[in-house]
Formats: C-alpha cells, structure tokens, sequence
C-alpha cells in the first residue's frame, strides 16, 4: 500500500472570508450555490465551543483520486476559470482562496497534484491552503 492508498477523505473548497458578506451576490455573481454558509457568531464546533469570527461563503466538493488524476477536481477548476472576473470582483468584499483537505487514518500520506493541474491552480490567482489531518496510525 502507497501513502496514496491511504486517504480517507479529500476535498476542495473555494472559500470567501470577510465580514458582512453579501452571499447572495457572490452567488449570483459566481452562479454557484454555496455548500456552506457561516456567518459571524455561528457556533462551528460545541466542544470546545468555538464561534466564528468572520463570514464565509463556501463551494466545497469531495474528491476521489489522491494519485492526481482527480476529474472532479479538473471539473472544480474549469468551472473557476470560467468565473474568474467574478472572482476578481468578488475580492472587494473579503478574501478569496482555496483550500485543499486531506485526511487518513494513517501518519504518511499524500496527495499528488499533476502539473496540469498546478498550472490550474496557478492561474487562478488565488492563494490554496493544504490541510492535513492525520490520525497517526502507522501502516505495514
């Protein structure tokens, strides 16, 4: 089994972070439903409680490949760049970025990211945070 075999969970998310977001107009702007939406003083987790210091619009979706031929991923990105002047417009109101999260029950693990696909990501504009989660399990 490679490190690549053993991711649990992946996802990308195009997030927007700012205080007093109008959601429905990046909505509108992006033509995108968000998957999630946290406004300032939500309750984002109950133990420990922790509530939120700013707005977010998110656009999350959940990835199959971590051996970096993920089609949703490709698709996730095309659609972005069609959308990039409203991405650009949509910086006015908060930060604009990506983020990619990795979890496995394992402590070596890995998400390989093609060239192609780092070309993508790369003219989009947009800053891309990589998330690990690891359980720390060891693997034979």
């Amino acid at each position: 089994m490679t490190s690549l075999d053993k991711i649990n969970h992946a996802s990308l998310a195009l997030m927007v972070i700012g205080a007093n977001l109008p959601m429905e107009e990046i909505t509108a702007l992006l033509e995108i439903e968000p998957t999630k939406v946290v406004r300032r003083g939500d309750i984002i987790n109950k133990l420990p409680q922790m509530i939120a210091g700013e707005d977010e619009w998110v656009y999350g979706q959940e990835l199959e490949s971590p051996q970096g031929r993920d089609e949703i991923m490709r698709g996730f990105l095309e659609k972005l760049h069609s959308r990039r002047e409203a991405l650009n417009k949509i910086k006015q109101y908060g930060e604009v970025r990506l983020r990619l999260r990795v979890q496995s029950d394992y402590a070596q693990m890995a998400y390989c990211l093609m060239p192609e696909t780092l070309s993508d990501l790369s003219g989009l504009g947009l800053p891309l945070d990589v998330t690990s989660i690891s359980w720390g399990e060891i693997g034979l």
